[in-house]
């Protein structure tokens, strides 16, 4: 149990940010394990250490530093961060709250060929919104924020990918990879809240949660791996560009493709 839970803390840190599916990756872990659940102990210390290291970067970061990364400070103002954070995560919840009324939610995501076929076609989107993608829009306009709220909400079929989705999404509306990053970051906040919120309603409605040493381990590795990958796609992301992420994912899906056919 310790091992697989400290696989599962490393792959929720690094995949939260980074544009390869945390979903898809923590459900192919279940897949092939399938003497290990996952419990809502883990579920919650995982996204709890996701939401604490997005937290502390931006409180150590709260205007990032153009000696840290070369981008434009002035394409997202205050008002619209807080809009972002605000509305962003409306359409996903709402979409949500369909597929768990209709019960649809389990079944797409025990489907590990939706998981595999998702994460290839949107890794081959993602790469056509890097390479077409032109660095020509200057500020995060209302209009541009509605765009990506209503399109981070497909990714709820785990294999899509919302730092993925939202990266593509602000490729083609003209944004830098940096920016782009910035606001697939920014955009993480209200969702993984609102995970971390349905998963203490589950607590509350009568799941066990068990708080033990093991638990606060996972936590803490969650958090430290999130952490670094929160650097990663906003630090460097202009010198690794996405390339690389598409190319994984690709080769990640082909090998899940002739492991289970």
């Amino acid at each position: 149990m310790f091992e697989y839970l400290l696989i599962l803390s490393i792959v929720q840190g690094i995949t939260e940010f980074l544009p390869i599916s945390s979903s898809a990756h923590l459900m192919i872990l279940n897949y092939f394990n399938e003497t290990n659940t996952q419990s809502v102990s883990v579920d919650l210390s995982l996204h709890i250490g996701s939401l604490l290291a997005l937290v502390f970067y931006f409180l150590k970061n709260p205007l990032i530093s153009k000696k840290v990364v070369n981008y434009n400070p002035d394409f997202l103002s205050t008002r619209q961060a807080i809009y972002l954070i605000l509305f962003s995560a409306l359409p996903t919840i709402v979409l949500a709250y369909i597929f768990l009324n209709y019960n649809l939610i389990y079944t797409i995501r025990e489907n590990i060929y939706v998981i595999v076929w998702c994460n290839l076609i949107f890794a081959i989107l993602l790469l056509f919104g890097d390479y077409f993608g032109k660095k020509s829009n200057k500020t995060l306009s209302n209009k541009n924020l509605a765009f990506l709220a209503i399109f981070q909400s497909i990714s709820l079929i785990p294999g899509v990918s919302r730092s993925g989705i939202c990266l593509t999404i602000s490729r083609f509306l003209g944004f830098g990879r940096t920016e782009s990053s910035i606001i697939a970051v920014i955009m993480s906040f209200p969702i993984l809240l609102a995970s971390l919120i349905f998963i203490v309603i589950t607590i509350y409605k009568g799941q066990d949660v068990f708080l033990t040493n093991t638990i606060f381990f996972a936590i803490t590795l969650s958090f430290i791996t999130s952490y670094l990958s929160i650097k990663i796609i906003i630090e460097f992301i202009d010198r690794i560009k996405l390339y690389p992420f598409v190319i994984y994912r690709v080769c990640l899906s082909l090998i899940i493709i002739y492991f289970i056919s």
